[in-house]
């Protein structure tokens, strides 16, 4: 027997705030597909654990293809079946029901992890645009290509909708749009682009454009996140012009990679604790980097900084370890690699993503972990590192921040802060005081690893679950605005 039929245009979702599960649409255009970045990874974290907790979880994110046809968009996601009970029959408009859509999905074309309760739907975006996260990604086919989901949508009747990032807004708005449906929104905030600078002659108009879009998303939401206190803050003050009465954005830390934690526990287990100097430098020899090769994250202070300390690495038999992902042909990550392998053919340069068992790999392997970005919402890579006792430099003058710095507090003694504005030369001559004295790295490294180790996603979806829970509740009488309640 089929379900009722119910047409779900211009209804407004009812919340239930006591129930104990909830049904979550999160909208974000880099999840598993095509992968290239901290945003993929948590994404993906945020969902599983989420589900996890009992909620169902319906994913909405891009896949890269060649051509995307404007005219009959597809959804090119695997095969395999969905229960009818969990997401219901495919509807149209007028509320009757069909096996197919010539320009949907069908229920067999929705990823489903049948354990867990969560459901991935995907939309073809532009493969050129692919990579990247500004505002030449690919945004604008995202936002186009989510309307046909809206039947899944509308059967899926999520009690809230998570849009992560400037980038998922559009599409947001496009799938409101076209159901004519209210949702409440929390705005996941993984990067505020509006802070950075923006050079040639479109930077003006790209910070602008991205002042605009941030702007909009926090005024839209019912709940806002960012990934330190900071951002909060910034989110809240420079960005809240139209932010919602009783609405306050708050810090939601990342957690370590679930595969990658489970590598650090099994390792410790075996290792237990280091107890000397002697036992934790074994087999340490990199000076590690890893972060992606672009301006935005400093990648040059690396090579800068290989030039200057070469000589002395090669008397340590230190080997500078670069890895970070970029497009091929980027002239600035070309650069970058070829100036540290002319200060030292010996170094070891990684290009591509890393899995668990490299990244602990080279984790377990490293001295120190140089992070030189002067601003990081967050720095997963420095809880990555933390996770194998390698401790991090990260930045700590003015002009700057970095988000993990605040998961892993300086004061205790769980990062090592220097000013990474200051001349490379001077930065080099700390590094070698640092190098030179291990029980100090060690030391560092051990108080990191504890606080790495004691955040996973279960405490990372009691956050967030938080965060939800004590958002301020609309309604359509007290304060509407497009695409939300």
């Amino acid at each position: 027997m089929h379900p009722q039929v119910v047409n779900l245009k211009r209804q407004y979702l009812q919340v239930d705030k006591d129930a104990a599960a909830l049904k979550l649409l999160m909208i974000t255009l880099e999840f598993k597909r095509g992968t290239f970045s901290g945003n993929g990874v948590y994404a993906q974290s945020i969902a599983r654990s989420l589900a996890r907790r009992g909620n169902e979880v319906l994913v909405i994110s891009g896949n890269p293809v060649k051509h995307v046809h404007s005219a009959s968009l597809t959804s090119n996601v695997g095969q395999q079946h969905i229960h009818a009970e969990n997401l219901g029959e495919n509807q149209n408009k007028y509320g009757q029901t069909s096996s197919s859509h010539t320009n949907g999905v069908t229920e067999e074309q929705v990823l489903n992890d049948l354990d867990i309760g969560l459901y991935e739907l995907e939309v073809d975006v532009e493969e050129d645009g692919w990579g990247r996260l500004d505002w030449k990604c690919p945004w604008r086919s995202f936002a186009q290509g989510i309307k046909q989901h809206e039947m899944y949508v509308a059967k899926f009747r999520p009690s809230w909708v998570l849009v992560v990032d400037w980038s998922s807004l559009p599409a947001f708005e496009s799938l409101s749009m076209a159901m004519g449906m209210k949702w409440r929104m929390a705005f996941l905030n993984f990067r505020i682009y509006t802070v950075s600078e923006y050079q040639g002659e479109d930077g003006r108009a790209e910070k602008r454009f991205y002042k605009d879009m941030e702007s909009k998303a926090v005024s839209m939401a019912s709940a806002v996140s960012a990934l330190s206190s900071r951002d909060a803050n910034i989110l809240a003050t420079q960005l809240g012009e139209g932010i919602r009465d009783g609405v306050v954005p708050k810090p939601h830390f990342p957690p370590l990679r679930e595969d990658l934690r489970a590598v650090a526990l099994a390792r410790n287990s075996i290792n237990q604790e280091f107890g000397s100097t002697e036992k934790w430098q074994k087999s340490r020899l990199y000076l590690t980097c890893c972060v992606r090769l672009s301006p935005e994250k400093n990648t040059e202070l690396f090579a800068s900084l290989i030039e200057v300390l070469a000589v002395f690495l090669s008397q340590q038999q230190i080997v500078p370890f670069l890895c970070g992902g970029a497009k091929r042909g980027n002239p600035y990550a070309d650069r970058i690699r070829m100036r540290v392998r002319e200060a030292m053919p010996e170094a070891i340069i990684y290009e591509g993503f890393m899995g668990a068992s490299d990244l602990a790999d080279l984790y377990s392997q490293t001295l120190l972990n140089l992070h030189p970005c002067i601003y990081d919402a967050y720095g997963m890579t420095i809880v990555e590192a933390a996770a194998f006792a390698s401790p991090s430099i990260v930045h700590a003058g003015s002009g700057g921040a970095v988000g993990a710095a605040e998961f892993l507090d300086p004061s205790q003694g769980q990062v090592i802060p220097l000013d990474l504005m200051a001349d490379p030369q001077k930065i080099a001559d700390e590094i070698k005081e640092l190098l030179l004295n291990r029980s100090y790295l060690a030391k560092v490294g051990c108080a990191s690893q504890e606080r790495s180790l004691s955040w996973d996603e279960d405490a990372n979806a009691d956050q967030l679950m938080g965060i939800l829970e004590s958002a301020p509740l609309f309604t359509k009488d007290n304060d509407v605005v497009n695409g939300v309640i």
